[in-house]
């Protein structure tokens, strides 16, 4: 029974491993396929497959000679290769007993020869196999298999990249705020769409002494280091933001990632302001940003910008604020540069900007807008928007 059990443990977390990859239902992918039609020339085998077994079904995510999709769990000779660590060697289907009375071997079957090496997940756990599956009996030496086992790690780390990235993404994810700041007579709402997995995006949101203090910041570049550098710049804000006069917290937020900027040849915009609900005056810094935005019900919309640069760009560089009020009714719209995918010209993109803001007047349903339309278009760049209501009374 203690032997039961500890089985079930493992089969369940192995099953558990298998998930958190998120690769199960997902369509054919290029460096996947790449691997199978090698295995084919190298040992030149009629079928090879990349399959991961599930609870009651094996999916075969990569395959030449063989059906993508899901068997039964009963039906797969790679349920038996995920119960250990070794390879899994048929040379005749037909002589062994664990497989002799299976459909695909009695009667005119197309399976004598099986070779299959355990794929396993970045944890360690057996999630599936390459196989190898042959029409005729077969001798599997140890240079074959050895090659097998080469082939086999390639498909183990494509695996653990996507693992590595799922697991940054939700790291990333945990970087934005919560929830929004519950304001009286204010409504707010906010977007940060990646263009991968992970981005250069992020903003930010919280109360300091009373006030409302937002950020947006863009870092160049895109991917795992880009989200990084992001991840720094969040928490050096943060910090030095709880202590600091609003310029003065851009500026040690500077200076603090400035040997991370150099390392990596690059750079962040950012957008930062403090306002006061009760007034409505808000004091801002643009840092290169230049995509912020108040508009008004009715009239033209004003930007919020600057001549100051970009962090990373000079060393001890210093920012310095500006000043303006929001009226009750008017809204302030801070979007990253993803926006110019979308539309290329700055005026464009403020005009469009403003249009939206005007067309909706809720900031929830701007943001859902925005996130449908990047639903159905592919961009290039990280895509962040925040809209901040001040309500009529």
């Amino acid at each position: 029974m203690v032997v039961d059990a500890a089985g079930d443990a493992a089969e369940r977390g192995r099953v558990s491993a298998l998930h958190r990859l998120h690769v199960l239902d997902t369509p054919p992918e290029e460096r996947f396929d790449r691997v199978v039609r090698l295995a084919q020339r190298l040992f030149d085998v009629p079928m090879v497959a990349v399959n991961l077994v599930d609870t009651d079904r094996q999916f075969t995510k990569a395959a030449v000679g063989l059906h993508l999709g899901d068997t039964p769990r009963e039906e797969s000779f790679c349920s038996r290769t995920v119960t250990s660590p070794d390879q899994l060697v048929v040379p005749d289907a037909r002589l062994d007993d664990r497989f002799a009375d299976h459909p695909r071997v009695v009667g005119e079957g197309d399976v004598r020869f099986y070779a299959g090496q355990p794929l396993a997940a970045p944890g360690g756990e057996l999630v599936g196999s390459l196989c190898l599956v042959g029409d005729q009996p077969r001798e599997f030496g140890d240079t074959e298999r050895e090659l097998l086992r080469t082939l086999a790690g390639w498909v183990e780390r494509e695996l653990a990249v996507d693992a590595d990235e799922l697991q940054a993404r939700e790291v990333q994810r945990r970087l934005l705020p919560y929830r929004t700041v519950d304001l009286e007579g204010w409504t707010m709402a906010a977007c940060c769409v990646p263009a991968r997995l992970v981005g250069g995006d992020y903003y930010d949101w919280e109360l300091l002494d009373d006030r409302l203090q937002l950020v947006v910041a863009d870092v160049m570049g895109k991917g795992l280091t880009a989200a990084v550098l992001t991840a720094g710049i969040r928490s050096m804000m943060r910090v030095c933001s709880a202590f600091n006069p609003l310029a003065e917290a851009v500026r040690r937020t500077a200076r603090g990632m400035a040997d991370d900027f150099t390392a990596t040849g690059t750079f962040a915009t950012l957008f930062a302001c403090r306002i006061d609900p009760t007034t409505g005056d808000i004091e801002y810094v643009d840092a290169g940003h230049g995509l912020a935005l108040v508009v008004p019900p009715d009239g033209p919309a004003r930007r919020l910008a600057s001549h100051d640069l970009p962090l990373g760009t000079l060393d001890d560089d210093s920012w310095t604020p500006g000043k303006d009020r929001i009226a009750p009714g008017e809204m302030l719209f801070l979007v990253s540069d993803g926006v110019l995918e979308i539309h290329p010209e700055e005026e464009s993109a403020v005009g469009a900007a403003a249009a939206l803001v005007r067309d909706l007047r809720e900031p929830a349903s701007i943001v859902a807008a925005i996130e449908e339309y990047l639903s159905r278009h592919e961009i290039d760049d990280d895509l962040t928007a925040v809209v901040v209501r001040r309500d009529l009374p």
